[in-house]
This record gives structure tokens, C-alpha cells and sequence, in this order.
């Protein structure tokens, strides 16, 4: 039971450090640079997070659940986990699961890429690869939402956005944005 509720504890930290690592990469790529504070008790604004992210670091976790799962016996209850709060069956998570380890793939050859460019020093060129990088990432973000909408079912899918806004991004309001055009709007999906 104490092994249970210590995965639990770090598997609360991984998600928390996933959203994070989300709003710093959000915060970056719009080029906010902000150093005057917000007042204090100013109202804080929700951050739009994209769809597009919630479904990255949902697919990813998912890939390190099975994982775990996978490497540890005694943690195969992982596998399931958020499979079970869906209320999915095999065959409805199996495609969500097929995108979890294509994602999972790709993302790592892109991180190594990228850690090697870093370690190679930071030039106007280094800069050029690493936001060419970026591009490919959200590429194969882009591909996998794209699977899933025709894999799934559309109840399925509507199903799976709002838990990845309930689950993912609980505070912030979520922007839809269309793979095919880069459009952003506000997405209708409310936790």
C-alpha cells in the first residue's frame, strides 16, 4: 500500500511538472517577457492553453504509464489508470495507446536532436534548428490529434477533450486550434 501511495505522490509531482513545463513553453512561445507584477488583489486571468498541448502531455503520460507499467509488475494497475477514468474499453483506449507510443518516439528523437544542439552551444543557427525542431514537434502533435479524430469515435473524442481539460488543464481556459489551418479558437469543452 505505502509503494502505492508514494507512485501516486510522484506520478501528482510529474503532472504538475508537465503543467509547468506546459505554461513555460506557452509563456515562451508567445514571447512574454513580462517584469512589472500583477497587483496584488488583481483578478488573475485564466492562461489559454492549446488543445494541442493537453493532448501532447496526455499522450506522453499515458506512453510513461504503460511504461511503468510494463517495467514493474506491481504497478500494472498504472496501464489502466486513466483508461478507467474515461470509462473507456480496450478496444475505445487501443488507438489512444497506439498514439501514446508513436508521440512517446518521436518526441525522444527530437529531444536527443535538440540536447545536442544545446551541448554544440547556442548561435542565430543552433536557434534556427532548435525552433525547426519545435516545428516537428507539434507536427507530430498535429498527426497524432489527427489519427485520433478519425480512430476514435466522436463521442469518444468529445469524451477524451474534456478530460484532458478536467485532467490537465482544470484552471486555464483551452484554445482549440486546427491542425490543417494553425487557426486558434476558444474551445467549447468546459471542465
Amino acid at each position: 500500500m505505502m509503494a502505492k501511495e508514494s507512485l501516486y505522490i510522484a506520478l501528482s509531482r510529474l503532472r504538475m511538472v508537465m503543467l509547468l513545463l506546459t505554461c513555460v513553453s506557452l509563456h515562451q512561445a508567445a514571447g512574454h517577457t513580462q517584469t512589472a507584477q500583477q497587483p496584488s488583489g488583481a483578478p488573475s486571468q485564466p492562461m489559454q492553453v492549446s488543445l494541442a498541448h493537453l493532448y501532447w502531455h496526455f499522450l506522453i503520460y499515458q506512453n510513461y504509464l504503460d511504461t511503468v507499467a510494463a517495467n514493474q509488475p506491481a504497478q500494472s494497475w498504472l496501464r489502466n489508470d486513466l483508461q478507467a477514468k474515461m470509462q473507456f474499453s480496450d478496444a475505445d483506449f487501443a488507438p489512444i495507446r497506439t498514439s501514446s507510443r508513436r508521440l512517446s518516439a518521436n518526441v525522444k528523437v527530437l529531444d536527443a536532436q535538440a540536447a545536442a544542439i544545446h551541448l554544440a552551444g547556442v548561435t542565430s543557427n543552433s536557434r534556427n534548428q532548435l525552433k525547426a525542431l519545435t516545428g516537428q514537434r507539434e507536427a507530430a502533435i498535429n498527426a497524432e490529434i489527427a489519427y485520433l479524430a478519425i480512430a476514435l469515435s466522436t463521442q469518444n473524442k468529445a469524451r477524451l477533450e474534456a478530460f484532458l481539460v478536467q485532467f490537465f488543464s482544470p484552471n486555464n481556459a483551452v484554445r482549440r486550434q486546427s491542425p490543417s489551418t494553425g487557426q486558434t479558437a476558444p474551445a467549447a469543452v468546459q471542465p
